[in-house]
């Protein structure tokens, strides 16, 4: 029986691919650990995954709602996230994981558990770097939408070589917030590193790309060796109805819209539910909006209107598939559950790779995007009524659907993890 270590950090959208990947090389007969947040340690173990807990937790960071919006800020939360909630705590991070993968035969990383590869360096075990979103691997031939730099994909008629330098000189200044990093490097006896981790940190065993070709096909600048396995579909309560009041809902007329924020954003004060309320009103839609645990800014009226159903939470794996379209902020995991629900959506981006996921639904014709800064009533009734009404938008939902149904996840995932455990040893020495 193999002994198989994940782990990860961030949100929903970056513990739930992690429960894919752990349920089938469990069903395998894996032994198989999820390391991450404790927050997360319920949805592990119901699983029947074995749970390590790495900080930090709500406990060192406090109420979301205190800095939901530093971490998703269109230009500086990136920055944020890597100060305030991975490098005070690499210490912490390295004891945990280095006391959980003692004995593992594999480590599979998030890209940001920058303790991952040092710990495996360590202690001899093969590691896999593991990328949810394209936007991660910072291609020169096909530059991804981040942030602020939405504009990077329409210089790439400049050539591979111009934007290879030219995103070079966009990430320098994030070296300086890696400095903790090397400090800590430093203290375990390891040479300083010759890779910006951010933008390079992958594995020289392998990287996972956790998204299928049909959403963003492999690059010649893309780590070797690698394997796109496709999205790790799951949800919370993948296994559970829906709640009993939607379901009524849902029976009770036609099709509504869908509008969800995802665990990242929801707990942010923006206009969002305030617009998408006036919007179905004006185009007399129903619609559901998922708000969260702590709705912010929703209309009073929207929580009696007979045409609105408001929820805390809802799987969305079994509620997208009802929806005459979606209006979500595009982060990979909502996107992936989108996509599979074959209906058309609407984006409204706000940070991090949201926008380049956007960018990537609106060329396969399943979606219009709007940016969060840009989002206004005029503007999101157009796009509601533009992707419900043009038959165009539903046709290539449906048949993008039908691809991801048949990309065979599981098998392509086993084989994976197969190679790499073959493999004689890492391409170049491990950072």
């Amino acid at each position: 029986m193999r002994k198989i270590l994940l782990t990860t950090f961030g949100s929903y959208g970056d513990l739930n691919p992690y429960i894919a990947i752990a349920r089938v090389l469990k069903n395998n007969g894996d032994q198989v650990t999820i390391a991450t947040h404790i927050e997360y340690q319920e949805q592990v173990e119901r699983m029947g995954i074995r749970f390590v807990s790495i900080k930090p937790g709500l406990e060192e960071l406090g109420p979301q709602e205190s800095w939901s919006a530093k971490a998703n800020h269109t230009i500086t939360g990136t920055e944020y996230i890597v100060r305030t909630f991975i490098m005070p705590y690499l210490d912490d991070s390295y004891r945990v994981i280095k006391e959980a993968a003692a004995g593992h035969d594999l480590i599979i990383s998030h890209v940001l558990c920058f303790a991952s590869p040092i710990v495996a360096n360590e202690l001899g075990i093969p590691w896999v770097s593991s990328v949810l979103q394209p936007a991660a691997f910072f291609s020169a031939y096909d530059p991804p939408a981040l942030g602020f730099m939405t504009f990077m994909p329409r210089m790439k008629v400049l050539g591979p070589k111009f934007m290879r330098w030219f995103m070079q000189l966009m990430a320098k200044p994030t070296k300086r917030w890696l400095t903790p990093l090397e400090t800590f490097r430093s203290e375990k006896g390891l040479p300083p590193s010759t890779k910006n981790v951010l933008i390079e940190g992958f594995s020289p065993f392998g990287t996972l790309a956790l998204f299928p070709a049909g959403f963003s096909p492999a690059q010649p600048d893309w780590p070797i060796p690698m394997h796109q396995v496709g999205f790790p579909l799951f949800d919370e309560e993948t296994t559970s109805d829906l709640s009993p009041g939607l379901a009524a809902f849902l029976a009770a007329g036609p099709p509504p819209v869908v509008f969800t924020l995802g665990t990242a954003i929801v707990m942010m004060e923006t206009a969002y539910f305030e617009i998408a309320y006036r919007a179905v009103k004006a185009l007399g839609l129903r619609a559901v909006f998922l708000v969260g645990k702590k709705p912010s800014r929703i209309p009073t009226d929207a929580t009696t209107d007979p045409q609105i159903h408001v929820s805390q939470y809802e799987p969305f794996s079994q509620l997208f598939p009802h929806a005459l379209a979606i209006v979500h902020q595009c982060g990979v995991g909502t996107t992936a559950q989108a996509l599979a629900a074959g209906r058309p959506q609407v984006l409204v981006p706000f940070a991090h790779d949201q926008p380049d996921n956007a960018r990537r639904v609106v060329a396969l014709g399943c979606g219009i995007s709007i940016h969060s800064r840009r989002l206004r009533v005029p503007g999101l009734i157009d796009a509601l009524r533009t992707v419900t009404q043009e038959e165009s938008f539903a046709r290539r939902a449906t048949e993008v659907a039908h691809q991801m149904q048949i990309d065979g996840f599981d098998q392509r995932l086993l084989d994976a993890v197969a190679g790499f455990l073959a493999a004689d040893g890492p391409r170049t020495e491990s950072p």
